[in-house]
C-alpha cells in the first residue's frame, strides 16, 4: 500500500514536470508575435508632432503651414518660421524614434 502511494505521488510530480515543460515550449514557439508587441510598444512611445503654440499668432501658423506641406521656413516672421522649424524638428525626431524601434 505504502509502495503504491509512492508510485503514485512520482507519477504525479512527473506528469506536474511535464505539463510546466510542454507550457514552455508552447510559448516560447510564438517569439514572432512576441516581437511584434515588443515593437508595438516601443513605437507607441514616439510622439508624433503636437503643436505647442495653439494661439493664432506666428509660431501657430508656421507650425500649421508646415503640417499641411509647407516645405520652405522662409517666411517674413520670425516667430513663424519658428514655428516652422519646430514642426519639423518634432518630426524628424518622430521618424527617428520609429527607425530606432524597429531594430
Amino acid at each position: 500500500m505504502i509502495k503504491l502511494k509512492l508510485r503514485l505521488l512520482i507519477a504525479m510530480k512527473l506528469l506536474c514536470f511535464l505539463v510546466i515543460i510542454m507550457a514552455l515550449l508552447i510559448s516560447s514557439c510564438d517569439s514572432n508575435s512576441s516581437e511584434s508587441i515588443s515593437l508595438n510598444r516601443k513605437s507607441e512611445n514616439c510622439m508624433p508632432p503636437q503643436n505647442p503654440y495653439n494661439d493664432g499668432g506666428g509660431h501657430d501658423a508656421g507650425f500649421n503651414w508646415a503640417i499641411e506641406g509647407g516645405t520652405d521656413c522662409n517666411g517674413n516672421s520670425y516667430s513663424f518660421n519658428e514655428g516652422c522649424f519646430e514642426y519639423y524638428s518634432q518630426l524628424d525626431r518622430y521618424n527617428e524614434c520609429i527607425q530606432n524601434s524597429r531594430k
